[in-house]
């Protein structure tokens, strides 16, 4: 009887990892899906570039045409893509790196689950509430370095379940810094992993001896590690993180809201918004929304604004999680997870804009103390009626197959049959079949004036066009960067740039690629054809990607 048990144990698991296998499949060297036009920009290329670079002998750094600068990005997600480029030096082989992350951070779940609660019908559901997580079978196929925080994070909680050893003190010590090392905004998670695993060291059942060595030992591992990564960033960047950690901290404590007083008398509260990334004037705004999301609400995430855990799952969750710090056997995982949780909205907070991706680990905290719920029910309202706390759960998991159905099988059905068009990829291959080898003059390759992101077409392009920018607003617009980035011109009059490229005999294009809704893009465009002479020379996308010739229009304007 018990080898069956186990053996439907082990159908459900294999059926529940092809069920998130089906969800995350992508086919990102199809034109059937949106992976090849790796937005959000600019953040994927500060990822994928440095990576590419570095396996092309070129170091950790952005480049372009020879021109150099350094990313603003810690560098370990970057390192983490390279085994899959040393596979293919292609930027969509990105993916699979994802995908191995997303497995990871499933198996590390399902083993915190296991750490949670005996109830395998009660570690299945959460396992399926998990792998059918929008957000989860979703940011894998975006190359965004939330990707590896949510494995380093979900690592950290099972390492912190843990007993106290060498060993799992230096897994706490790497993965802490690893955060770090992976996104600058995680260092409270950073800091708190360490704080936590103080903690676990003194609660320990031990001597006090044992205790002291074991805290020293961990104190040096993390500060050796955090030193390593600061020589690599100092090495590489000439970045110093601890004066980095330094003036952040400083920025928020030093951007405080000030009191003046009125015309009448009376004190009026009045808000000075700093000009740096962080300050605390931001959290009145964005803890409260964190909150609410945190509840249920949904919020942006990106370009989306699904509810990170619906609200039916995120308040008993929430519930779950308080009232277990009041029970003994889940004292320590509430606490972990509360402040995990609690001290990253707070940090995020007093940052200048609000996304929940942000606090995308939020989610399996979420979830795990959806489980805490059940089990504290369980044991204390079920114990001789597990039978009846079974069927609920089974009523449950019904209900919310049945309101879920529709989503979970038009994914995969998007997957597996359907398109989504990547239309800024296909433009790309529209500017590559226009300029082929014969267009390049005199050694002067013709000039193409695009919206999209340089970094972006470099990854397809034939190398047969050079670029310039459409528009004053689009991405890479800092000065310094800009000319790093699109090349050594004056940027301060777009149309006189273009009259000097056509004065000097290049021939010049414009690409209708990447305008999409924005107003300014599509403003700049309209500028270009009534001061230029414009002609369609390559049709395509339904007009989205459509290729003009740009000319100097004679004294009659035409």
């Amino acid at each position: 009887m018990i080898i069956l048990k186990d053996k439907i144990g082990s159908l459900i698991f294999l059926g529940l990892i092809i069920l998130f296998a089906l969800l995350i499949y992508k086919d990102p060297f199809s034109q059937r899906t949106l992976i090849p036009n790796f937005e959000p920009y600019p953040d994927t290329f500060n990822y994928i570039t440095p990576a590419l670079n570095l396996i092309r002998g070129k170091g950790l750094n952005m480049n372009r045409e020879g021109r150099e600068y350094k990313p603003n990005v810690p560098p370990l997600y970057s390192l983490s893509l390279i085994p899959a480029f040393i596979i293919k030096q292609d930027p969509r082989m990105s993916y699979y790196t994802n995908v191995v992350l997303a497995f990871i951070a499933l198996v590390f779940f399902w083993a915190i689950l296991k750490k949670i609660s005996d109830n395998k019908l009660i570690i299945y559901t959460i396992l399926i509430l998990y792998i059918t997580n929008y957000f989860i079978y979703w940011v894998p196929s975006i190359i965004l370095a939330e990707n590896l925080i949510l494995t380093l994070s979900l690592v950290a909680i099972y390492f912190l379940l843990l007993e106290v050893s060498l060993i799992n003190s230096t897994v706490i010590s790497v993965v802490a810094v690893g955060l770090y090392a992976t996104k600058f905004s995680i260092i409270p998670i950073s800091v708190l992993l360490t704080f936590l695993y103080l903690i676990r060291i003194w609660i320990n059942k031990t001597s006090s001896s044992n205790k002291f060595k074991m805290i020293v030992y961990s104190i040096t591992a993390t500060a050796l590690f955090y030193s390593l990564l600061a020589t690599v960033e100092w090495i590489t960047k000439g970045n110093n993180i601890f004066i980095q950690v330094y003036e952040h901290i400083l920025r928020i404590y030093h951007s405080i809201i000030q009191s003046d007083i009125g015309s009448d008398g009376n004190a009026t509260k009045q808000i000075t918004y700093s000009s740096s990334w962080f300050g605390i004037e931001y959290i009145e705004k964005h803890f409260p929304s964190y909150l609410r999301v945190l509840l249920g609400s949904p919020d942006r995430f990106l370009w989306d604004f699904t509810p990170l855990v619906p609200n039916f799952i995120a308040i008993p969750a929430m519930i779950g999680l308080f009232s277990s710090l009041l029970i003994k056997n889940t004292r320590l995982i509430a606490l972990i997870l509360l402040l995990l949780m609690f001290g990253l909205i707070t940090f995020m907070s007093t940052f200048y804009s609000f996304d929940t991706r942000y606090i995308y680990i939020t989610i399996p905290i979420l979830l795990i103390g959806f489980g805490l719920l059940l089990r504290n029910v369980e044991n204390n309202f079920f114990r001789k009626k597990k039978l009846l706390l079974n069927i609920l759960v089974l009523i449950f998991l019904c209900l919310y197959f049945l309101t879920n159905a529709i989503r979970i099988k038009s994914q995969i059905s998007l997957n597996l049959r359907y398109t989504e068009t990547p239309w800024n990829y296909i433009s790309i291959l529209k500017m590559n079949e226009y300029f082929i080898v014969d267009k390049i003059v005199n050694g002067k390759k013709p000039v193409l004036i695009s919206a999209l992101p340089p970094l972006l077409i470099d990854y397809y392009s034939n190398g047969n066009y050079t670029l310039l920018p459409l528009s004053y607003e689009q991405e890479f617009r800092r000065q310094d960067v800009r000319e790093l980035v699109w090349g050594p011109n004056d940027y301060s009059d777009l149309p006189k740039l273009y009259t000097k490229y056509l004065l000097e005999g290049y021939e010049v294009y414009v690409s209708r690629a990447g305008l999409g809704n924005e107003g300014y893009t599509n403003n700049d465009f309209n500028t270009i054809v009534e001061r230029f002479g414009t002609k369609l020379v390559l049709p395509g996308c339904y007009d989205q990607c459509n290729i003009y010739s740009v000319k100097l229009k004679d004294k009659n304007g035409k």
